[in-house]
């Protein structure tokens, strides 16, 4: 059952400025990821080196989450977001000064703390802009702006250290995240940081919430966690398996993963469309499901032996389709059933289960390309991710009979006194 209710009205003047925020932070990101991958490369670190980038730049969003959600929680969102654009750009900036290769690390954790403190607080306010039927629509624009974000920071990236070096390239990744800061300013909903009506207090304090006293959604993340696990350690052998076992150009390497993009912004308003139409939290969970066996399928298919690379092409859109629509299902899942008072504790719990799954993807996939034929590796994880779909599925059907059959819907008065929220993209990199 449903444990928080919607806005009457859409606030669009906020939700496409949110979207235009979470595309800059989506640039800012990736364009320094990718400026200092690529410097790391060019001065001659091998690939241990560029792995502890990674490392460094997802191990905060892990380690951090019990922490951000609960600030998110308790501190104005404005002025969380403000400050973590302003700790991002420092970062970013301090980045142009250093050649030391620990320095780098140690600037990169500091810019990927700025991005685990965005993240809850960004993923608890968007769908309180939003109403019910709205909602989906919102969180599709935020994707949206997110994904053009991904996409746009590595070609950019790869233009300007080409053309006037990497200082450029981090010049203009500190602009956008500076203009994030200045951006974030115009929205006017906020959250966090007042002090709650008395009956608000009541009705969440003494519940409370944590992940694991929800059947339903403990299931959810932990199938969602194992495939991302399985997936991402393919991610690390794609370069392979185009520029090795197809014999491939880098351009068409590059093709192909823009692909995966391209297909998330198709698929996050084909989810937008189809949630609409599911009023259900247990049909959620299933669309999950389903969108996760679809992924698994896709990167079974790419293990299989091609007459050409070209079907790469139409097998990372169909991927990037399932891959927003999970993400948009556990988005929405999450905002119904979770308490206002507690959904940046809830968006930081899910967040930093899925990166920590992406983590050991990484370690796995180094693992895998010395044991295992890259096109094998491909075939078995797409199995793998499908069969522990089937493994979910017997877990999904008994907590939402327990779910429908013993909780009671929310009173009146809570639900006119709760706040939706839902999730921005969870997975910030294309799985596959």
């Amino acid at each position: 059952m449903s444990f928080t209710s919607f806005l009457d009205g859409t606030r669009w003047s906020d939700v496409y400025t949110a979207a235009t925020c979470a595309f800059l932070a989506g640039t800012a990101m990736f364009t320094a990821d990718f400026a200092l991958t690529l410097h790391l490369q060019t001065q001659g670190y091998g690939g241990f080196a560029i792995a502890a980038l990674i490392i460094c730049a997802t191990l905060p969003l892990v380690l951090l989450a019990p922490f951000t959600g609960r600030m998110a929680d308790r501190f104005d969102s404005r002025a969380l977001m403000a400050v973590s654009g302003l700790v991002q750009t420092a970062a970013i900036v301090a980045m142009a000064f250093t050649d030391n290769l620990y320095g780098l690390y140690g600037l990169v954790i500091v810019n990927a703390a700025g991005t685990a403190v965005l993240q809850p607080v960004v993923s608890a306010l968007v769908p309180s802009m939003a109403s019910r039927e709205d909602l989906p629509r919102a969180v599709a624009l935020v994707q949206t702006g997110t994904l053009v974000g991904l996409a746009a920071g590595p070609a950019v990236a790869g233009f300007l250290i080409g053309a006037s070096g990497i200082g450029a390239a981090l010049a203009l990744a500190a602009a956008c995240a500076m203009a994030r800061v200045l951006l974030c300013c115009d929205i006017r909903t906020r959250r966090g940081g007042v002090r709650r009506p008395a009956e608000v207090h009541r009705a969440t304090a003494g519940a409370g919430w944590r992940l694991g006293g929800d059947r339903l959604l403990t299931v959810v993340v932990i199938a969602f966690s194992a495939v991302i696990a399985a997936l991402c350690a393919v991610n690390v052998l794609s370069v392979f398996l185009v520029r090795e076992v197809y014999d491939a150009s880098e351009s068409m390497y590059g093709l192909i993963k823009a692909c995966w993009t391209a297909g998330m912004v198709v698929g996050a308003w084909i989810a937008a469309a189809v949630i609409r139409r599911l009023d259900r939290d247990v049909q959620l969970a299933w669309m999950v499901m389903a969108c996760l066996a679809g992924v698994g399928l896709v990167c079974f298919g790419q293990g299989m032996p091609l007459f050409t690379v070209l079907l790469m092409v139409p097998l990372n859109l169909l991927g990037g389709i399932f891959n927003a629509g999970e993400n948009s299902a556990l988005g929405i899942a999450v905002a119904r059933r979770v308490p206002e008072a507690f959904l940046g504790r809830a968006n930081a719990a899910v967040h930093g289960r899925l990166s920590a799954a992406q983590l050991i993807g990484f370690l796995l996939g180094g693992a895998m390309s010395v044991v295992m034929d890259v096109q094998a590796a491909f075939a078995a994880v797409g199995l793998v991710s499908i069969a522990i779909v089937l493994a979910c599925l017997p877990a999904i059907r008994r907590a939402a009979r327990d779910d429908e059959a013993g909780t009671p819907p929310a009173p009146a008065a809570k639900r006119e006194l709760a706040v939706a929220a839902a999730l921005t993209p969870i997975v910030s990199r294309p799985l596959v």
